[in-house]
């Protein structure tokens, strides 16, 4: 084939595809990158962080993400970027398993890596009853036992809610555990809202931390993130001769590093007050989604607290598919059988009252 013919065949399969820009895609946790961001990532598409001594400004550019990172989550001394918050789920609790921990409390609603975790690492989990749509830490206590990984999530996926990691920490403190804290969403989201609400480093128990970068950090897949207290990275190296520093510490031997330069570029092009306004832009127009779902006789299931909102209805799937023959990509939440609506930066007010009344159309309230 020629490049004409391949070129038109490639557009073929991409207008099958849903695109960020149409505003439709409500199920998502992301969004289309500036164009700055776009160009960084092509520029350094080749880079390679599984052999960082071939890539040394890429380095540079990283260690530069990863004190923004820091700085969100309040401390910690080592990170890396990687390919998602699965990769840096596993990671940490690879490295806490070589360190001698074995079972895993969390609860129901942990993103489904844990659970990819415990079946690739045969660690045992037990979940921990929720309250109000959180870790229960009374029945965390209760379960709690020495050389156990407490699992908190800041922004769970279903509802966008945050465990209360402060008391998680103040309880893990009686007992010799390893608490990490998956804020792949949250992570660039509470730093805004609540500033003063601990999540992260600020907690002396807390010993890693997932936040990806290619959620509300703007920046293009893959780009997930791990910060650490202690290098945990060393747990997991393995010798690799044919690398120019001759070791490998990450999951994958592959790190496409060109997402790298786009988190940097997306920083440097944000800067925290840019951040700031997107994070309180998106909140905003979620509660003016729970607002107007509620006047047009809508059930909520929760009040958002980050920006994720679930609209309660019968046969979640059933709708699910409806909604997408109108063209509306949205996700689901068997267990508390509702449709979930992320609030990213291209799903703007017009956008929702142009999806409430598709919705409205199908018979939902």
């Amino acid at each position: 084939m020629d490049d004409s013919e391949i070129e038109d065949l490639l557009e073929s399969f991409y207008s099958e595809d849903f695109h960020y820009e149409s505003g439709r895609v409500l199920g998502s946790m992301y969004t289309h990158p500036p164009d700055i961001v776009l160009k960084a990532f092509f520029r350094f598409y080749q880079s390679n962080l599984g052999n960082p001594g071939l890539y040394p400004g890429t380095a540079k550019m990283e260690k530069e993400v990863v004190k923004f990172l820091i700085k969100l989550t309040h401390g910690g001394h080592f990170g890396k970027i990687l390919s998602g918050g699965t990769e840096a789920n596993i990671t940490a609790l690879w490295a806490a398993r070589e360190m001698g921990f074995k079972k895993i409390l969390t609860t129901e609603d942990v993103h489904f890596s844990v659970l990819k975790a415990a079946n690739l690492l045969s660690m045992e989990i037990q979940f921990v009853r929720m309250k109000n749509f959180v870790i229960d830490p009374k029945d965390l206590e209760e379960k709690m036992e020495e050389n156990a990984v407490v699992v908190a999530t800041a922004g769970t996926t279903p509802l966008g809610y945050i465990d209360p990691v402060e008391k998680i920490g103040k309880i893990c403190s009686s007992f010799s555990c390893f608490l990490h804290v998956d804020a792949a969403f949250g992570g660039f989201v509470i730093p805004f809202l609540y500033p003063q609400l601990k999540f992260g480093f600020r907690i002396p128990e807390v010993r890693s931390v997932t936040i990806d970068p290619h959620k509300m950090g703007m920046a293009p897949y893959p780009a997930g993130g791990l910060v650490t207290r202690e290098n945990i990275f060393a747990r997991i190296s393995v010798d690799a001769p044919y690398l120019m520093e001759g070791k490998s510490d990450s999951l994958l031997g592959t790190r496409q590093s060109g997402s790298v330069a786009a988190s940097y570029a997306a920083i440097l092009h944000f800067g925290w007050e840019g951040y700031e306004k997107i994070i309180k832009d998106c909140m905003e127009n979620a509660i003016y989604l729970e607002k107007r779902a509620r006047e047009e006789g809508f059930q909520i299931l929760a009040r958002p607290v980050l920006n994720i909102v679930n609209i309660v209805v019968d046969n979640e799937e059933r709708i699910k598919k409806k909604l997408l023959k109108l063209g509306w990509a949205v996700s689901t939440n068997p267990k508390y059988s509702s449709i979930r609506i992320v609030v990213m930066p291209h799903v703007k007010k017009e956008i929702i009252d142009k999806f409430l009344e598709n919705l409205k159309k199908l018979g939902v309230t």
